[in-house]
């Protein structure tokens, strides 16, 4: 048996995903990047691999293998998530290239299929597990005997809440104290289940990649030293580490030629973004837009996009880094903005995106 609520987060982010990829096919393919341009850190999800009962969430076992020993010709290198937060938050120095290397969920398909090409690569991987699906002994999950010994192998593991809850927003008729004791309670009984079982609790990947100032909170509360979104992009510098992009790898995005055109995007610093990340006060949006970290940086053609809209024309104002467009009403419950303009010293595009949670279910 599998839990509706699990799948179903696959195929939104299946669906998300598929929407800003074909969103940002309309940049075209990073240009003219110099072999000794600087290269932020790019985080790649996953969710199953060689199940093609799933088509929205797998990518093939062959086309995981694929990509393995594309990053290595290419000159990648694989780092641990572990390494990653020393980065982060101690001034670990990186290798070349780097590249972190994720999957949501805890699927069996990662351990059978995944698991054996990232051993014979030698590439260290981070697992997100939703820990009532192992309590439950869900059949398409891993268990927590074989947790343990695969971390006794090496993988790394991070949370994913308890019972994979969408937590962008309070539900209806749910008052503010409710919603913030639902929050912290599906993280705390996550970070009670791995701590039963020896794991440390480090990490956490946000179910849905649905978030807001609530979520946020309850996890630095709870002492996660990284938090993990579904919003597409490379580590800018000074990123917020409880809001960490990555570049989703499902269904068509396992398609090769998109999957290394996304290693090419240059990572992009903003601030002030409007709406803010996480839930719409109303359905009706003012404006989107967001500050351009160092704008002397890029040249002066931007792009913005929003997932139900597509390109919005927006306003540049190269001096301040201002980016504006005109709002609009949003019927989808989950809505990504993001942003997207050409670096001057390298000529491939960097961007960045953030999540908006509205009242609306479509």
């Amino acid at each position: 048996m599998i839990p509706g609520g699990l799948d179903r987060a696959g195929h939104r982010c299946a669906r998300w995903a598929g929407a800003l990829a074909g969103l940002l096919m309309v940049l075209g393919a990073p240009v003219g990047v110099r072999a000794e341009a600087p290269e932020p850190v790019r985080i790649l999800l996953y969710h199953r691999v060689g199940d093609s009962r799933y088509p929205s969430t797998n990518v093939s076992l062959e086309a995981f293998r694929a990509e393995m020993a594309w990053l290595r010709e290419a000159g990648y290198t694989v780092v641990s998530t572990r390494t990653l937060e020393d980065h982060l938050l101690g001034g670990r120095v990186l290798p070349p290239r780097p590249v972190v290397i994720q999957f949501d969920d805890g699927y069996r398909s990662v351990l059978e299929n995944a698991w054996p090409v990232l051993q014979e690569f030698g590439y260290p991987a981070t697992v997100f597990l939703p820990t009532r699906a192992l309590d439950r002994g869900y059949s398409d999950f891993v268990t927590w005997d074989e947790v343990e010994r695969w971390a006794r192998e090496g993988m790394e593991f991070g949370v994913h809440g308890h019972a994979h809850q969408r937590l962008g927003r309070a539900e209806p008729g749910e008052s503010a104290g409710a919603y913030a004791r639902r929050v912290r309670d599906e993280f705390a009984r996550a970070v009670e289940r791995f701590r039963s079982h020896g794991l440390p609790v480090r990490w956490v990947a946000y179910p849905y990649g649905e978030y807001g100032p609530e979520v946020v909170e309850a996890c630095r509360e709870l002492g996660f030293r990284l938090g993990f979104t579904q919003d597409p992009g490379a580590v800018p510098e000074g990123a917020d580490r409880l809001l960490l992009p990555r570049f989703a790898v499902v269904g068509t995005l396992g398609d090769q030629a998109r999957f290394r055109e996304r290693l090419g995007y240059g990572a992009l610093a903003l601030a002030d973004r409007r709406p803010e990340p996480g839930p719409l006060a109303s359905a009706e949006v003012e404006r989107f837009g967001a500050r351009i970290v160092e704008p002397a940086r890029y040249d002066r053609v931007v792009n913005l996009f929003v997932s139900e809209l597509g390109r919005v024309e927006a306003r540049y104002d190269p001096a301040t880094g201002r980016v504006e467009a005109p709002g609009a009403r949003l019927r989808r419950r989950v809505n990504r903005v993001l942003i997207s303009v050409r670096e001057k010293a390298t000529g491939r595009f960097a961007l960045a995106s953030w999540l908006l949670v509205g009242p609306g279910d479509e």
